[in-house]
């Protein structure tokens, strides 16, 4: 110690940092606690000034990229502090490694003195061999610490996703945080009402580019402008310019997010420690997926046909305002290549074709077309005998409740479902109470493993009857619990003059030409009907699945 630094008065900085790893110990440990202890110790020793007051909030103490911490060190660069006091090494960091370099290298260096108040260290002072083993032991402490309740917060935040609550800071555009529990999530109609319309935009065949464009037009705010406005401190770094804009990877990662159909899916990525800050991606199948974790913004049958509609490539034209009823929808049925829409002109008038124009680069294909007003009044006409199919479909299986073997089947099915469950539940409540005969000597050894391996046997026996039983069950009541609402919606279709890309994407997965104007339509809708199927007469099934015009 050099008497002239004990003499010379100290331009303090008082640090303070407070975060969710610190637990039971944020009431004690919070911010202006640690300011009055550290005000107190620097009133009492007349050398030392208070001149700034540094402070993390929220921020774990693992690393050293917290911006209190880092404008402190920008006031020791320049002169504005010599001494830094802190109510314990803990509130300094958690890294030992990292922590023993700022005090025992760094800032022995530039001549700052160091103060923890609680673990009695000062750098002025604390220069004995002895002080200077101890300081590791308990950086080396404080470290074990934010490793183990890194490991504790982790598995506390893996419980919580598995049961369905929402923990990410960040709120999805759409929603906002339940006021009764924080953990769940309710809708926020503003920008709801704002998804909703991008799908549908979508489902009508406009461009993610095309939407953005529109949400511009309507001077619609971005997700990250609507959170800002919304009182919330969001920031990207993406954000150039003063009102930031749609874009359509925007609108795109709107459409894909599941979460719109109530389902959450949590933990995509993580930390393989509590040093690593870059998260690392997770397996897929080990993600935490919870359905009807919230109310739902889009129907699971409007998102997944959103899906369908983005994997199809429309091949859109720069500048064209609209896509076209067929886009996408379209392909050859010799090399299965998506066709071109072509337009010629005869006599001053535009006439429009679909076709295969790769008869310069495969075999299969000569260059054929059909004519668009054909194309579509074919399809049209070919859909309202469908949807007509359909209805004679569900007339069919609402007659499958009436037919009295079958109803007979399900009700001696549903009683030996109910006789194998109670008998399961006893040979388990029989094996819960065995342990405690044996152990109060009702059985001896011998007696104890032999009933529990016949329990055990009874137990497995009757959960595979049941698993049986049930199945069959389910397939006999199938056509009964089927939902037809899906029917009724395409009713409308019946009225329509003319087709739009609604009504198509909606209904028809692809349609395949062929030349002499022959066409094969694969219909979208009986995957979901799929099940039935066998129910049904040849007949009628195979229209359902497939049409050739």
């Amino acid at each position: 110690m050099n008497i002239n630094d004990e003499l010379k008065e100290w331009m303090v900085g008082d640090y303070t940092r407070l975060s969710k790893e610190d637990g039971d110990k944020e009431e004690s440990d919070s911010i202006n606690n640690q300011k009055a202890l550290i005000q107190h110790y620097a009133e009492s020793r007349p050398e030392l000034r208070l001149v700034k007051h540094y402070s993390d909030d929220g921020y774990t103490g693992v690393n050293f990229n917290r911006p209190g911490f880092q404008e402190m060190l920008e006031g020791i660069k320049n002169g504005q502090i010599n001494c830094i006091i802190v109510k314990d090494l803990s509130r300094f960091g958690r890294n030992y490694i990292e922590v023993g370099r700022y005090i025992e290298r760094i800032f022995p260096a530039l001549g700052i003195r160091f103060i923890a108040i609680n673990d009695n260290y000062d750098s002025l002072y604390n220069n004995s061999s002895s002080d200077q083993l101890l300081l590791p032991f308990r950086n080396l402490i404080n470290d074990a610490y934010s490793r183990d309740i890194s490991v504790k917060v982790r598995s506390n935040l893996d419980v919580k996703r598995r049961q369905g609550d929402f923990v990410s800071p960040a709120v999805p555009y759409g929603y906002k945080r339940l006021e009764t529990d924080k953990t769940k999530l309710a809708i926020d109609e503003p920008a709801a009402n704002i998804v909703r319309l991008i799908f549908a935009k979508k489902i009508e065949g406009q461009s993610n580019l095309q939407i953005a464009a529109l949400l511009n037009q309507m001077k619609v705010p971005t997700p990250i402008r609507y959170k800002q406005e919304s009182g919330s401190r969001a920031k990207t770094a993406f954000q150039v310019y003063s009102t930031p804009k749609w874009y359509g990877a925007t609108v795109r990662r709107i459409l894909e997010n599941e979460i719109y159909t109530g389902t959450l899916l949590q933990g995509k990525t993580y930390r393989p420690n509590y040093k690593i800050r870059k998260p690392v991606a997770r397996p897929q199948k080990d993600w935490f997926r919870k359905e009807y974790a919230h109310e739902a913004v889009i129907s699971r049958k409007d998102f997944d046909l959103v899906q369908s509609i983005l994997d199809t490539d429309t091949h859109q034209s720069v500048g064209q305002e609209t896509i076209y009823p067929f886009s996408g929808i379209v392909y050859c049925g010799n090399c299965h290549q998506s066709c071109n829409r072509k337009q010629t002109v005869k006599k001053n008038k535009s006439y429009f074709y679909y076709g295969c124009y790769l008869s310069n680069h495969t075999t299969c294909c000569k260059g054929f077309c059909i004519n668009e007003s054909y194309l579509e009044q074919t399809v049209l006409n070919t859909l309202r005998q469908y949807i007509n199919d359909l209805t004679d479909m569900e007339q069919m299986l609402s007659h499958l409740e009436n037919i009295p073997n079958q109803q007979v089947e399900i009700k001696t099915l549903t009683q030996e479902i109910e006789h194998a469950e109670t008998a399961l539940q006893k040979y388990r409540q029989l094996l819960a109470s065995l342990y405690e005969d044996y152990h109060e000597g009702l059985l001896n050894k011998e007696e104890y493993l032999d009933l529990k391996e016949s329990y055990q046997t009874q137990i497995n026996e009757l959960s595979e009857a049941l698993d049986n039983m049930t199945a069959q069950q389910s397939g006999l009541t199938a056509p009964f619990m089927a939902d037809t609402s899906c029917i009724d919606e395409f009713r409308k279709y019946l009225e329509s003059p003319a087709l739009n890309r609604k009504m198509l994407v909606s209904m028809i997965k692809k349609i395949y030409i062929y030349p002499k104007n022959r066409i094969h339509i694969v219909f979208r809708f009986p995957d979901e009907f799929e099940k039935l199927l066998h129910f049904l007469p040849d007949t009628v099934s195979n229209k359902l699945i497939a049409r050739e015009v």
